[in-house]
């Protein structure tokens, strides 16, 4: 009774976020879908859609690969295993946060990425130990890429967060937009305070605005785009579904249990009377 009381709520507000999420994504879907891809001089105050290449603003390298580039972002994991549970979990994750450019045959527009999503595949991806040796030296076992371990050794947040999973398997994956690849971005464009360019859009910047919450920045096209989100709404929104409607059914459940109690409880108190 206690467990689907409990549970019952906890399964439901499960759901709900998964139900808003699937639909936040189908939302966001809809408004690539509708909106016309604008030329960088053709641009204007309010939600955009720009297609071009990435361009450096600052110089910028990639942290493990050293490519140049506009962002880059590093995930580090180690392997767990308690009892019949197992998997990788975080115990690193940076990114760059540097403002850059998207260019095209009209001109550039500087792209603000604080707190938006950038959505791109890795480009490098190494799995093993921070040492080739195990058991005081005796076993072989697989290590680190080399880029890895010169990254912990130049910077130490990194270095420290997986030298405390030392025993452990890891994995480090790093993701960046090198300059010169194709850049999708959709966000709200605002203008840049105190700027006084003679070019209109010189004095505008993409960014996540608080009235429309957007800002995504891909370096694919838009099709690539489309069909990447399009696959990734309907398990959110199904198993939502499955969750609230069982934590609804398991708080009832629990309900009902809890007023089959309660009338045994006062009918074994009135029985003696």
């Amino acid at each position: 009774m206690v467990v689907c009381c409990c549970i019952g709520p906890v399964f439901f507000l499960v759901g709900v976020g998964l139900i808003y999420y699937g639909t936040q994504r189908y939302l966001l879907m809809q408004k690539i879908k509708n909106l016309p891809t604008s030329k960088v001089r053709s641009a204007a105050v309010g939600l955009v859609e720009l297609a071009g290449k990435a361009k450096c603003k600052d110089a910028m390298a990639s942290p493990i690969s050293k490519a140049k580039c506009i962002y880059w972002r590093v995930k580090g994991e180690y392997y767990y295993q308690h009892r019949k549970n197992s998997g990788w979990r975080d115990c690193y994750n940076k990114h760059s946060s540097m403002q850059f450019y998207l260019e095209d045959d009209t001109g550039k527009m500087l792209i603000e990425p604080k707190d938006g999503e950038v959505d791109i595949p890795s480009d490098l991806s190494s799995t093993g130990h921070l040492t080739d040796k195990a058991l005081f030296g005796l076993l072989s076992q697989k290590q680190l890429d080399q880029k890895v371990l010169a990254y912990m050794n130049a910077d130490s947040e990194f270095g420290n967060a997986l030298r405390a999973h030392s025993g452990t398997n890891l994995r480090v994956t790093e993701y960046y937009i090198a300059e010169g690849d194709p850049l999708y971005v959709l966000g709200t464009a605002a203008p840049v305070a105190g700027a006084s360019s003679a070019i209109a859009n010189e004095n505008l910047t993409v960014q996540k605005s608080k009235s429309d919450g957007i800002l995504y920045v891909s370096d694919s096209g838009e099709t690539n785009v489309l069909n990447k989100i399009m696959w990734s709404i309907p398990l959110p929104i199904i198993f939502g579904t499955v969750f609230a409607i069982g934590g609804i059914i398991a708080s009832l459940s629990g309900v009902a249990t809890a007023g089959i109690f309660l009338d045994m409880f006062k009918a074994s108190v009135l029985l003696p009377l």
